[in-house]
């Protein structure tokens, strides 16, 4: 019985693996990214640009919000760092208007090429579009 269980649960356990190894398309994760609220998502042939300093980012169209007497503001999130982590800019091909928060840790970004404007690289990453997104491995390609 202990053998059938263990095979069961092992089986479980590979399909979960397998399922979470499935490589998105870009133009998918940018259209709906609360579809993969919490999720690890692999994306191929992203941007990264280490150089680019994120500050803050532009929430979705340049909107404008009402401010106190008729004044108005361009809505802006704050990409808030985390210490040992750095934020980082992606430039998505497909949907270059995307905008969202990036973070790796500062020993994964010490390994990217620092003398290059932007890094081609495949990404895995988790988290959602309201606290920022952590990217847990890149692949230079």
């Amino acid at each position: 019985m202990k053998k059938i269980t263990l095979f069961v649960l092992s089986i479980v356990a590979l399909a979960g693996a397998a399922s979470a190894q499935i490589v998105t398309q870009s133009n998918d994760f940018t259209s709906n990214p609360d579809r993969f609220k919490g999720r690890t998502v692999i994306i191929d042939g992203v941007n990264l640009r280490p150089k680019q300093a994120v500050t803050t980012i532009s929430v979705g169209a340049p909107a404008k919000v009402t401010v106190g007497k008729g004044s108005s503001a361009n809505v802006v999130a704050s990409c808030k760092l985390i210490k040992g982590y750095k934020a980082i800019d992606v430039d998505f091909k497909n949907d270059p208007a995307f905008a969202a928060c990036f973070y790796m840790t500062e020993s994964m970004f010490k390994t990217l090429p620092i003398h290059l404007d932007a890094v081609k690289a495949q990404i895995t990453f988790k988290g959602d579009k309201s606290l920022g997104y952590m990217i847990t491995l890149f692949k230079g390609q």
